[in-house]
């Protein structure tokens, strides 16, 4: 029953939010649901480390008849992962979000995501995947325009658009992959694809289509086009939370049908997903060097670091793999504190435009040490979080033979380095330019909650960095139960 808990609890959230009571009870609710999504996350950690799976049959079905849900090592780590940042959102939202905003349903469409992406990481089979992510579609959706700003129907029409392309990609896989196998559950398609006597050339039509669709909601090259048109438009704490989690739903999911389904046609698609990950890395990086806008080299940075877990996973061994997961949480929690920190300073400056922002550092040292935290993290400074994932990805890569894929990742890393520093240095470090209208100081506000939610990530980047043996540690039996798949299939079939 525990896993029925990660979706029950937003929606009874959601529920009650609708009804007559106070702005004042729905934020002390929020903050509630948050936390107990976050020990339940922590008891499914305990539970899974010490037993190995979890599953629920809904009804009583056995599986693969009716709807499976079911969380591994790779399953517990993303819910903890993704519970800290929500929660850390959810802090930073009472302070940051206009009254207006909460007013409207605001905290109601931010558990509609929590409730997408926990359905996404325990869902077993395809179809279900399919309606987990049409959820969180529908409340990013909404968050993204939510205000009626210009800017942000802008950035919601195209993130809408192109999510749709993704979800026609994804359904018309499904369609195709259930008319030839009849099945839908993950584990009894990883079960039967082996039995065919000639997968590659009777599925490869479904199995692209529904790599495409998980491509295109993880932001990969060249399907990217959506996340940097969109990011930047709705307020910091929606671009956070997205920038945290839906993404990597996508990448998840890709690493989960790579290792049950893909990995029959190794050959074939390994060198997919590792073109799909070096790609991804180079054009990412080099197009964030050329933007001045905070929060958009932000988001083209998250183009450029999902390409390292997907070059990981390409790698395909446990030290490559395991090397991915770690990657990627650290990346959810040091990429959500980067843009919470951008908030701030587009609360107190009005523009996040580096040109004309500076001396920020003098101003207020805790937030510049915060983001100096998250951002050299992501630069793979060491003893941070990110140095111990690019460390174990690229060591894998030399290991495995793909030496060049490794390097052209550690140049990456330099780049990477060049954009950190060129946002520290424009916004906190150079002297501060003339005052202008566009830097006009704006009402500060209380701003108690926002730190703490920021204080909370950035504790979690320099715990993540200076405990990395015991979680990589983890992340490597995760990663062994995802090179042995027949584990997962004889799990959920019995």
């Amino acid at each position: 029953m525990i896993l029925f808990g990660f979706v029950i609890l937003p929606l009874i959230y959601i529920l009650i939010s609708f009804l007559p009571i106070s702005l004042w009870v729905k934020k002390g609710l929020s903050t509630l649901f948050a936390l107990m999504n976050l020990v339940l996350s922590v008891f499914l950690l305990a539970q899974v480390q010490e037993v190995g799976m979890v599953k629920l049959e809904m009804g009583s079905w056995q599986a693969p008849y009716g709807i499976v849900l079911v969380a591994d090592r790779f399953s517990a780590f993303m819910l903890a992962i993704s519970a800290v940042v929500i929660l850390a959102c959810v802090l930073y939202s009472h302070q940051s979000i206009d009254e207006e905003r909460k007013q409207t349903g605001y905290f109601q469409f931010l558990f509609g995501i929590v409730m997408g992406v926990n359905g996404s990481f325990i869902a077993g089979d395809l179809f279900n995947l399919y309606v987990w992510f049409e959820v969180m579609l529908m409340a990013s959706f909404i968050l993204m325009s939510h205000g009626g700003e210009r800017a942000q129907l802008e950035g919601s029409i195209k993130y809408l658009i192109l999510n749709l392309v993704s979800s026609f990609f994804f359904v018309a896989g499904i369609g195709l992959l259930y008319g030839k196998l009849g099945t839908l559950n993950l584990a009894d398609i990883s079960q039967k694809i082996t039995q065919l006597s000639d997968p590659t050339g009777s599925l490869t039509s479904p199995l692209a289509l529904i790599l495409v669709g998980f491509a295109i909601k993880g932001a990969l090259f060249p399907f990217f086009f959506w996340l940097p048109a969109s990011y930047h438009t709705p307020p910091p704490a929606v671009s956070a939370l997205f920038a945290g989690l839906l993404t990597k739903v996508g990448i998840y999911s890709i690493i989960r049908f790579y290792t049950l389904v893909l990995y029959t046609n190794h050959e074939f698609w390994n060198m997919v997903i590792l073109w799909l990950g070096v790609l991804s890395m180079v054009i990412g990086v080099f197009t964030a060097t050329s933007q001045y806008d905070f929060r958009k080299i932000l988001s083209f940075h998250i183009i450029s670091q999902v390409g390292y877990v997907v070059i990981g996973l390409g790698f395909f061994t446990i030290d490559s793999l395991a090397g991915a997961i770690f990657f990627l949480g650290h990346n959810m929690i040091a990429k959500t504190n980067t843009f919470l920190v951008a908030g701030w300073v587009e609360k107190r400056k009005g523009t996040l435009n580096l040109k004309v922002l500076g001396d920020l550092f003098r101003e207020n040292k805790t937030w510049s040490i915060l983001f100096f935290i998250s951002a050299f993290a992501l630069a793979g400074i060491p003893p941070l979080s990110g140095f111990i994932g690019k460390y174990a990805v690229i060591k894998s890569g030399i290991d495995s033979g793909h030496v060049m894929i490794a390097l052209i990742a550690l140049f990456v890393g330099v780049f990477t380095l060049f954009s950190m520093l060129k946002i520290w240095l424009e916004v906190f470090w150079k002297p501060r330019p003339e005052e202008t209208e566009e830097t006009e100081v704006l009402k500060h506000g209380p701003e108690g909650l926002m730190v703490t939610g920021s204080v909370l990530l950035a504790l979690m980047t320099v715990g993540m960095g200076l405990a990395g043996e015991p979680i990589l540690n983890y992340c490597q039996a995760a990663a062994d139960d995802l090179m042995h798949p027949l584990r997962y299939v004889e799990f959920i079939l019995n």
